[in-house]
């Protein structure tokens, strides 16, 4: 009985022990439990022209987001243009995407976003006195040497009713010219803007980075005006979310913001230059030597320090889309704007 009444005791003990070490083992698979995944929608573009693009790379995950794979995981999806970002962010696709001010206000309007989106982050911003900017030019000899002289001209824009066709419009019209009757715009890629005006099949053309570096080495074209002067400083590009998501993972939203205002002031430390140009020139495809002539320099467009956006910022070329017949109605964006995620200044 003895010998029983011990082989009993042994085994409740066993018991005991087991489930200690049950629950010990079961609080370290809570902590490791998976950060929560945002999925990012880029707009097509990559290098320079979307910083994100540079930032959401491998080597920046690894070597530079110091909250990535711990406070969040960030996963990257290319779309079609911004217009294409708006789709993937109404299909509930993407839960932060690269916007620009034509497609959030259209999908504003439309209320296309299934609890609605809200703009988040700046990437770059067009305008900036002594930054570069969208040039629209023509050749050397063009007798073209104003706004006014557009009047029955040909003019290239890289989309129809996209960011750099509305300040084209705005221009337009400022100069007492009618945008639909005066000018014959012409929709093609950027990359072939510079070869069409030297070929003489449009007058003027738009060029963007990094064609206007290249275009500008070749000679034999000038500027006839840019964003500089007829609209007040805009994002061209910045990060929106589905606002859904934001309350529901503010916290990932909150940690992937400090990350990439973390990056970009490690991108602009020139202690960092040489190896981000060769980064950023591998993930481009471009060469580095093309890059470093612009890329983080006041030739290149300018980039707030601390990415802040707002809607004072944004609601000058929206009101003029609704003036120009772009929207269904007006759109009051202060209340898609939210700058809150970002982390505090200082």
């Amino acid at each position: 009985m003895a010998q029983d009444h011990s082989s009993r005791q042994s085994r409740r003990q066993f018991i005991k022990q087991g489930a200690v070490v049950a629950t010990a083992l079961s609080f370290p698979m809570i902590a490791r439990a998976a950060p929560p995944v945002i999925r990012y929608a880029t707009a097509g573009v990559v290098g320079p022209g979307e910083l994100e693009t540079v930032i959401t790379s491998d080597w920046f995950k690894a070597n530079v987001l110091k909250r990535h794979g711990k406070e969040y995981v960030i996963e990257t999806t290319t779309a079609r243009g911004t217009p294409g970002v708006a789709t993937l962010l109404a299909a509930e696709q993407a839960d932060i995407g690269t916007l620009a001010f034509t497609s959030l206000a259209t999908a504003v309007a439309q209320e296309a976003v299934p609890g609605g989106v809200t703009a988040i982050a700046e990437i770059h911003r067009d305008a900036v006195q002594g930054y570069a900017s969208n040039p629209f030019v023509v050749l050397a000899d063009s007798p073209v040497r104003s706004i006014a002289d557009l009047k029955g001209k040909s003019v290239a824009v890289n989309a129809f009713n996209g960011s750099v066709d509305i300040i084209l419009r705005i221009a337009l019209q400022k100069h007492g010219l009618d945008p639909r009757k005066d000018v014959r715009v012409v929709e093609m890629p950027f990359g072939n803007i510079g070869p069409a005006l030297r070929q003489k099949r449009v007058d003027v053309g738009v060029l963007a980075m990094p064609f206007q570096v290249d275009e500008a080495k070749k000679g034999g074209i000038r500027t006839v005006f840019d964003a500089v002067g007829v609209v007040p400083p805009y994002p061209v590009l910045f990060q929106s979310a589905r606002t859904r998501f934001l309350s529901e993972k503010s916290g990932a939203v909150r940690a992937w913001l400090a990350d990439y205002v973390d990056a970009q002031r490690w991108i602009y430390d020139p202690a960092n230059r040489k190896q981000v140009i060769a980064l950023t020139a591998d993930l481009a495809k471009t060469p580095a030597a093309s890059l470093d002539e612009y890329f983080l320099t006041p030739k290149d467009f300018y980039r707030d320090p601390s990415a802040t956006i707002t809607a004072a910022s944004l609601q000058p070329p929206i009101d003029a889309m609704a003036k120009l017949g772009l929207l269904p109605k007006p759109v009051n964006i202060a209340p898609y704007v939210d700058a809150s995620y970002l982390p505090r200044r200082g």
